[in-house]
């Protein structure tokens, strides 16, 4: 039974999410329909609780899983609703593994969980609801009908959904389905909502936003940043991660010229042997990683270049895994993150059958982490001296100091003095004086 504990009648939710900026977007995106249909939110006891669950690896699942479980064990009354990728994905498995959920939304029709929440709440013994479905058919982009209800400084905005490149060790597709974009009119109004409230930073993301436009013609990633980039209002654009085939040229010219947008790109690399990335299903080789590099270089020379990498690929030999070390460094690359391999159910990759032993697997994402360390104090040497725009995210007082913290334009963390209270949401200039693997220390470079 699910007690309506909420004042004025109104049934209280709460929101976890696990994740990618993807499922971020999504969760401000249900936060807002929820609010916009009369709830109200609460992380006491609420009525409802919302699970935006995740499945890029086998952690991600597990870890949705446990959260899913600790929202029912802290309040046996509450509605657990388990969303995202996992439930789309793994719908058997969660109603044998998570009896817990009430109900089971996947990754399309989610704008009609305030209807569905409400039916649960008055039919207190009716079945669980289960609605998966079926993705790469006739599916469409999916509005939301509301503001996205963001807490943080950076607001996402989501620009499409789906992939069409079947990575061999990727689940994602399945679990977003088709390429298709959102209207440009929907993300320009967002836009222009976000900036007129104050935010300075707007990040673009999708499922792979280089893919942005192809069902709609007339327009592309680069036309659409060129549109949000004439509103008139003080903020600035970051692109979130990005299919190296999805930077073309236009795509650089427009960065390169525009003022707003920052000099920054999320590219993953994976792997940098050519017989890895085939087996894992890319559509590049190491070759043409290193051109679009170097083009990204000729036309911004300033730009941060961030990148992913997966260490133990089912048949990595460690002459590709010293290749991969190699491109990361040749390249230039300023910062890593590194992914063990995850076999994923369902996907090519689980079924090759050389897999790289645990303790091999572990002494390379060891060796890859410490590259990643380096790259990372090597980047922000090179800062050193420069004046950066910090946008400030969080300040605390440390020792009876002020202490602010925040991203530069070219994601690099900044951390230095201030006594203001009203810088927390703003670009500030800072020149960068101290590097670290972690970020810079500076001062502010004027008074803001």
């Amino acid at each position: 039974m699910h007690k309506n504990n909420s004042q004025n009648n109104k049934p209280t939710f709460d929101i976890i999410t696990l994740g990618c900026p993807l499922n971020q977007y999504e969760s401000a995106a249900i936060e807002g329909l929820l609010l916009k249909n009369g709830f109200k939110r609460s992380q006491n006891k609420s009525d409802v609780v919302i699970i935006n669950s995740c499945a890029v690896t086998q952690a991600a699942a597990r870890r949705s899983r446990k959260e899913a479980r600790q929202a029912k064990k802290k309040n046996p009354n509450t509605l657990l609703v388990l969303t995202g990728c996992y439930s789309q994905l793994y719908p058997d498995d969660i109603k044998k593994l998570l009896p817990e959920a009430d109900i089971v939304v996947g990754t399309a029709g989610r704008s009609e969980l305030p209807k569905i929440i409400l039916k649960k709440l008055e039919e207190k013994d009716a079945p669980k609801h289960i609605k998966i479905q079926e993705l790469h058919k006739a599916e469409k982009f999916e509005e939301f009908d509301a503001v996205p209800k963001f807490y943080r400084h950076r607001p996402i905005i989501k620009i499409q959904e789906g992939c069409n490149q079947f990575c061999s060790f990727c689940a994602v597709i399945f679990a977003r389905g088709k390429p298709r974009s959102r209207n440009p009119l929907k993300i320009i109004e967002e836009a222009e909502t976000y900036a007129a409230l104050g935010y300075r930073e707007i990040i673009i993301t999708g499922t792979n936003i280089g893919l942005y436009g192809m069902d709609l013609g007339n327009i592309n990633l680069p036309k659409l940043l060129n549109k949000i980039d004439s509103l008139n209002y003080p903020f600035r654009i970051r692109l979130s991660s990005i299919e190296p085939m999805g930077v073309t040229e236009e795509l650089l010219e427009v960065m390169a010229h525009s003022h707003r947008i920052c000099h920054y790109l999320y590219m993953p690399l994976q792997s940098g042997s050519n017989r890895i990335l085939k087996l894992m299903g890319r559509n590049y080789t190491v070759e043409d990683y290193g051109k679009i590099v170097e083009k990204a270089r000729e036309y911004m020379p300033d730009i941060s270049i961030m990148s992913d990498v997966i260490v133990g690929f089912p048949g990595e030999k460690e002459i590709d895994h010293q290749a991969t070390i190699n491109a990361v460094r040749s390249f230039g690359i300023n910062k890593i993150h590194v992914f063990p391999y995850s076999p994923r159910p369902g996907t090519p990759a689980e079924a090759i059958k050389e897999h790289v032993r645990p303790d091999i697997k572990k002494q390379r994402v060891e060796e890859m982490n410490r590259l990643s360390e380096v790259l990372s104090l090597d980047f922000h040497k090179k800062l050193l001296g420069k004046k950066l725009e910090v946008l400030v995210e969080k300040t605390c007082i440390e020792n009876g100091i002020g202490i602010a913290e925040g991203f530069s334009e070219y994601y690099a963390l900044v951390r230095f003095k201030f006594n203001d209270k009203s810088i927390l949401g703003k670009i500030v200039p800072v020149k960068a004086e101290e590097a670290y693997t972690w970020g810079l220390k500076g001062s502010i470079k004027k008074d803001v």
